[in-house]
């Protein structure tokens, strides 16, 4: 079954508010806050008239000003087109592109254009079986994926507003944006720890904002609310730095994995207690598999991390998670719920903070082509 064409739609996802977050050196990371993602589905179609769709998800302005639309999907076609859907290997290899990478500050890298032709492929594949992708990783292990809310930095009196309404409907675990400013910070997790209860699990998140030194001290602040982990507390890069603050603080040390390189580096410094493992960062399934491979050997949780899919990157995610017996973090998944329009015409399943993975073949998610946020 070979790849006969490739076509790429648009669509941009609506948030439901401007989230802020830190960036590297403790600023703003797009200080006037973002309010929407630009995304694209990418679709495959074989030579037998089955179409499989992935998502490139939240495209950062830089990437959008390397390449039109039209020329992603000539240069996606020139490495697809005519080729075995089967040969995963020789087509995903072509990933990361160099210059087709979300590149953040502080060194992080998203491979999502190779997480959106994974994808496809892996929707095409699972189709032509007429099985769900999870099948192809070995079986699904759970039928449901559990979620904590994130809460981006903002006023905690709009805080105070979201943290309470997503209480009420039934989410108990949560994941706190900070690093801007420790005095609001503390604030915020006050109010969260207080309204969400004692048993609640509430990770944090730096995003690369503090210094060594820096995070020990603001750790050692956070302590008293009882956070279940801090995730890139310094520089994404600085390994020896996450090493050091984990013997020298009791919060948990959560990292993004997105190269089995990368992985192996970590476990050999102790420098980490959780990895946060992700389709968008990866480059798609094949190499978050890779990762989760090495955690499971390492004996390290895992959880699935975002760059904020809409529906479609979500049901890859989920396919992913539910076969790997390593994802036992709430994971990230909110895009579905922060976003006020989707790329699937019917919505995930819900069940309180728990997102239900479909059975239906290859991703399980029935594409929504015409609706481009507009």
């Amino acid at each position: 079954m070979k790849i006969n064409e490739v076509n790429i739609y648009p669509f941009i996802a609506k948030r439901s508010y401007k989230t802020v977050t830190a960036a590297l050196g403790g600023v703003p990371n797009y200080a006037e806050g973002v309010s929407e993602s630009a995304c694209a589905i990418l679709e495959l179609v074989s030579d037998e008239g089955i179409s499989g769709f992935g998502e490139i998800s939240d495209m950062p302005k830089s990437l959008e000003g390397q390449l039109t639309l039209i020329q992603l999907q000539e240069y996606i076609s020139s490495i697809v087109k005519g080729r075995d859907v089967f040969d995963l290997d020789l087509i995903l290899d072509h990933f990361p592109i160099k210059d087709l990478v979300d590149l953040r500050p502080d060194g992080t890298i998203y491979d999502i254009i190779g997480c959106g032709v994974d994808n496809a492929l892996y929707d095409l594949i699972g189709k032509s079986f007429g099985i769900p992708v999870y099948d192809l990783l070995g079986g699904n292990r759970t039928d449901r994926i559990r979620v904590s809310w994130v809460i981006f930095i903002r006023d905690s009196r709009l805080m105070e507003q979201e943290v309470f309404s997503k209480v009420q409907e039934g989410f108990d675990a949560f994941k706190l944006k900070v690093g801007l400013d420790i005095e609001a910070d503390m604030e915020r997790l006050r109010i969260l720890r207080e309204i969400a209860g004692p048993e609640a699990s509430i990770k944090l998140d730096a995003n690369s904002a503090w210094g060594v030194d820096e995070a020990l001290i603001n750790l050692k602040k956070m302590e008293k609310y009882d956070p279940s982990g801090i995730e890139t507390p310094v520089d994404y890069r600085d390994t020896a730095g996450k090493a050091f603050i984990r013997k020298n603080s009791p919060v948990r040390i959560i990292e993004h994995v997105h190269t089995p390189e990368f992985a192996i580096e970590l476990v050999k410094n102790d420098a980490v207690d959780v990895f946060n493992v992700s389709t968008t960062g990866c480059g798609g399934i094949r190499n978050a598999k890779r990762v989760l491979t090495i955690a499971e050997a390492a004996g390290i949780p895992c959880l699935l991390g975002s760059t904020v899919e809409a529906g479609l990157g979500t049901a890859a995610q989920l396919q992913l998670g539910v076969a790997s017996k390593q994802i036992t973090w709430p994971s990230d998944l909110v895009g579905p719920r922060l976003y006020l329009n989707d790329d699937i015409r019917t919505p995930h399943v819900w069940e309180k903070n728990h997102i239900i993975i479909s059975r239906g073949p290859g991703l399980g998610v029935d594409v929504l082509l015409k609706n481009n946020g507009g």
